[in-house]
């Protein structure tokens, strides 16, 4: 037993008291000193000197008072303490202390109780809870999820077949409009006062291939949005695989994308490393993906100053193909960068977001068996990662 001063008459009978006593007991002082220990507590801390060992060499207060420590506050309050510490390798323990003062001197006595296999157990409790909650919760967004299923592939029938209407309808007016424009033009010059619907013929002239334009472009996003709904109740996850380019594939999205890139930023670049290996997919759903990925960076952007940059390369060590879609948009809150896969999920309600394009997108990558993360800072924009096993390049 190790101690720094020859044991006196009266520290050797209260040390003869408390090494009968079982359980973990020590003497401390008014500078948090450990004077005395019980020999249950040399048997568990074999580097304690008496005199010289501090307490909280041992311990690390739990649930004080803010920035005071328990045996500094029975010394404070001169009034006996309950509570928990637990020690730097994170043993948890029960703590109560008896101020004792002397003719001389004042010191609190300590009593041990280790409670690290009840901490755990509790910890492992909720944890448990937690989990079961957490399982409960989704069996019942399953059910969600497949009761909205179904609706939402009879709303896609029922929407798809009036739209394709009106797409070929406006396609035969636009024509119908074109050749009977050299007969009003004719007329015009006689008459001079020409109106169509009480607008000045002029003036609908200009104003004419702007509404079938705007119809067309309406009628377009109604057909993304059936998509979406297609994708989402599964109906048009189209399950054939085989080699496929991403190269290629981003290029098409691109392609598709022209319009809304081209309105949207002056600063696009894309950048794709050579003799890249393919993946194994279906290139219409993984060109979908990509799709959805440059609309929502187009829509995050709040300047045509701000980029969009699209790479792909080879992670060799991970034989991964990593495509990364980069915007300097207003990015995402992190709040929110955990339900933005979610179904449903949209900042952009007020300007028809559905929430479906990077859900529909995340069950997609996750049928290719690959992984979608994403990067954001408020304020200097989102980097989306898509990662997919590369085939061998001699398969190739």
């Amino acid at each position: 037993m190790n101690k720094s001063d020859p044991v006196t008459g009266e520290n050797q009978e209260c040390r003869c008291i408390i090494d009968t006593v079982p359980g973990l007991i020590v003497e401390v002082d008014e500078n948090s000193i450990i004077t005395l220990a019980n020999r249950e507590t040399h048997k568990r801390w074999g580097s304690i000197i008496e005199g010289k060992t501090p307490f909280c060499e041992l311990f690390l207060p739990r649930n004080d008072m803010p920035g005071l420590g328990i045996i500094e506050k029975t010394f404070k309050l001169k009034k006996n303490q309950y509570g928990e510490i637990e020690t730097k390798e994170g043993e948890v323990f029960k703590i109560t202390t008896n101020y004792i003062k002397n003719r001389d001197s004042q010191k609190v006595v300590v009593f041990l109780c280790d409670i690290t296999e009840y901490v755990n157990l509790e910890k492992e409790f909720e944890k448990a809870k937690e989990e079961a909650q957490k399982h409960q919760e989704q069996l019942l967004q399953a059910d969600k999820m497949i009761s909205l299923g179904i609706l939402a592939s009879g709303m896609a029938h029922e929407i798809n077949n009036p739209n394709n209407s009106i797409m070929l309808n406006v396609s035969v007016l636009q024509k119908a409009w074109d050749s009977i424009i050299p007969i009003l033009n004719e007329f015009y010059r006689e008459k001079q006062d020409l109106r169509i619907g009480g607008v000045k013929y002029e003036k609908m002239k200009q104003k004419m291939p702007q509404l079938f334009s705007g119809i067309m472009e309406s009628s377009q996003k109604i057909q993304r949005i059936v998509k979406d709904l297609k994708y989402y109740s599964g109906k048009d996850l189209i399950s054939i695989k085989s080699q496929v380019d991403m190269e290629s594939v981003v290029k098409s999205a691109i392609s598709l994308n022209s319009n809304m890139i081209q309105k949207s930023t002056r600063n696009f670049k894309a950048v794709y490393e050579k003799n890249l290996p393919n993946v194994m997919g279906n290139f219409q759903n993984l060109e979908q993906v990509i799709i959805n990925l440059i609309q929502n960076a187009c829509q995050a952007l709040e300047s045509p100053e701000n980029g969009i940059f699209i790479t792909i390369t080879y992670d060799r060590e991970k034989r991964e193909i990593v495509t990364a879609v980069k915007d300097e948009g207003k990015g995402i809150p992190q709040k929110d960068l955990k339900y933005i896969s979610e179904p449903f999920f949209t900042s952009k309600r007020s300007s028809g977001g559905t929430g479906l394009g990077l859900y529909v997108s995340s069950k997609i990558v996750n049928d290719h068996a690959g992984i979608m993360q994403f990067f954001s800072e408020p304020g200097k924009g989102t980097t989306v990662e898509l990662r997919f096993p590369a085939l061998d390049l001699m398969a190739n």
